[in-house]
């Protein structure tokens, strides 16, 4: 008998089903924001995202990395937040311990950082294809074989033996193991954008002197010389100028080019190579690019410096040049570059001997002043040309 003034709630079904969602909703809510623990791991782990992956599978794969834990709780979730229709194909760095809201944002956005494939500006082409066989897995052969593919050339409409200069420098998202004629293609299009908008702008001076193509084989010499950006335009009125004037450009980077690749120092008997990318042996442009030049390249050639009248430029050491109109100005500024750089070099000897004696053992004698202890010097002949630009 129920007490006097006492009531009983029989237990309802109704009850039980809204106990069931609570725990299952709060469960639902561990695997979304708490996965796999309350921190993210340092180390991440990486997963590949195919072109065309559903949702399930990306969710399966996720799980198989450890990386969640309920795949009903990331597809649950990728479809109220609208994302599920949008998740991008890539690689991606994730971090164990993530919210399921933070994959989904990464995996929405694309990859970014360190998940894409960066090419610096003045690579040559075998430069790049040795940083995707290094990022993406993409032999450097295969690679290099497809750049002087001959119907590839003739289907993107590249005038030269192989696709040199036109591999335009970026960043790209790429997945491990894209087809090189995918990358080359991709990378072909960008340079062939910033082309059209360079000229787009209207009013260069030396569109209509110059051809595309030489355009980008102006362009790659000036990005190999120019270590300043703000004496890109410089260089390249000086280059335009020599062109106009018909005298040979005399650039160190094509010599480079043509010995096989880039050289710290160049030497005289370098300058005799026989390569029709020599411009110290042959007038005018070399065939085709020397690397592939960034977009401020390219428009420093379509701009260079106005009512420039500039041929020569010495370095000077620091990255920075010394520009003349004259050669007597270039032989002197020439000269006086090379007597300090040798003024230089004795005192630093004078330098090295004083700690020599300094810290001479016992019993040795000591270096007669101006005796060369170490074989620095080169045989007759072999003078190292040390500032480029230096013998215009």
């Amino acid at each position: 008998m129920t007490p006097p003034g006492s009531r009983w709630h029989p237990f309802r079904p109704g009850n039980l089903a809204a106990l069931l969602a609570l725990v299952a909703l709060a469960l639902v809510a561990r695997d979304l924001f708490f996965p796999v623990g309350f921190r993210p791991d340092k180390q991440p782990t990486v997963i590949l995202v195919p072109q065309g992956a559903s949702l399930d599978s990306i969710a399966s794969e996720l799980r198989s990395h450890g990386l969640i834990k309920s795949p009903f709780a990331f597809g649950l979730l990728a479809r109220l937040s609208g994302v599920d229709r949008n998740l991008k194909a890539g690689q991606y760095r994730l971090h164990r311990g993530e919210s399921v809201l933070a994959i989904l944002h990464t995996l929405s956005r694309g990859m970014s950082g360190e998940d894409l494939v960066t090419i610096p500006e003045g690579l040559t082409l075998k430069d790049i294809a040795r940083v995707y066989e290094r990022d993406l897995g993409v032999p450097a052969d295969s690679f290099v074989a497809v750049c002087s593919d001959t119907a590839v050339l003739h289907s993107l409409d590249v005038p030269a033996p192989s696709v040199e200069g036109y591999l335009f420098p970026s960043s790209y998202a790429f997945l491990p193991g894209t087809p090189p004629e995918v990358i080359v293609r991709r990378m072909v299009g960008e340079t062939r954008t910033v082309l059209d908008e360079e000229l787009a702008a209207g009013g260069s001076p030396v569109a209509a002197e110059l051809s595309p193509h030489q355009i980008l084989t102006m362009a790659s010499i000036v990005e190999a010389e120019a270590a300043r950006p703000e004496e890109r335009q410089r260089i390249a009125a000086v280059y335009l100028n020599r062109l106009r004037k018909g005298m040979r450009l005399q650039a160190d980077p094509t010599v480079a080019y043509a010995l096989g690749g880039y050289r710290e120092r160049l030497y005289y008997s370098d300058l005799r190579v026989d390569s029709p990318y020599n411009t110290y042996r042959n007038a005018g442009l070399p065939p085709g690019p020397i690397g592939n030049p960034g977009r401020a390249a390219i428009h420093a050639v379509l701009w260079p410096t106005p009512d420039s009248h500039e041929l020569f430029f010495v370095a000077r050491g620091d990255g920075s040049h010394i520009f003349n109109v004259s050669a007597e100005a270039h032989e002197a500024a020439r000269m006086a570059l090379k007597a300090a750089r040798a003024a230089q070099a004795t005192s630093d000897v004078a330098a090295e001997s004083t700690a020599a004696v300094l810290h001479l053992p016992a019993g040795r004698p000591a270096p007669k002043p101006g005796t060369q202890t170490e074989g620095a010097s080169l045989s007759q002949g072999e003078a190292a040309d040390t500032s480029r630009k230096e013998k215009r």
